[in-house]
């Protein structure tokens, strides 16, 4: 009997610390521009900046175009500012934005089994979940309202397991 009330108080723990939606159960990957795998460069006139998309080298290995991603799969958008010649980005010999080496925005989404259960079905994008943080790993916003864009921009895509980029690299490398 001395052992139940150690192992409920276990249980409630991990029970409450899974249900605990928000950012700050998104882990900033440390090294990831080293041990991640860049996957895509996108070049972003609206906003004169240049992003570069990783992924977590053993969900790279795993993962099934057409399938769910695998739990444990991180995926990452660094932004970038861009040279300019005046207001004009400037390009490369390729016709592609040039990125200055400093890091405005580091996005993660990941996914942990679970996760998505703390979110209301009508906000939920299956056990995702988002962070957002500066260059040298800080949170810059842990509210999770402040992630509400997120979640309603990533519905639109349930059907690749609410991923734009890393669902699409999967399906054309299958080609």
């Amino acid at each position: 009997m001395r052992h139940v009330l150690p192992l409920a108080l276990a249980a409630l723990v991990l029970s409450a610390s899974n249900a605990a939606a928000g950012p700050e159960r998104v882990a900033f990957p440390a090294g990831y521009r080293e041990s991640f795998v860049r996957y895509l460069d996108v070049d972003r006139p609206d906003r004169k900046t240049k992003r570069f998309f990783y992924v977590n080298p053993e969900a790279l290995e795993v993962a099934t175009a057409g399938a769910p991603l695998p739990d444990g799969t991180v995926l990452i958008m660094e932004d970038h500012p861009v040279e300019l010649d005046g207001e004009v980005p400037r390009r490369d010999a390729e016709g592609r934005f040039i990125a200055m080496p400093e890091i405005t925005n580091v996005f993660v989404m990941e996914k942990q089994p679970g996760w998505g259960e703390a979110y209301p079905a009508d906000k939920r994008n299956g056990d995702w979940d988002y962070a957002w943080f500066d260059a040298a790993g800080s949170l810059k916003h842990s509210d999770p309202a402040r992630y509400d864009g997120c979640f309603s921009c990533h519905q639109s895509r349930a059907a690749r397991d609410f991923t734009f980029t890393f669902f699409k690299y999967l399906e054309d490398l299958k080609r």
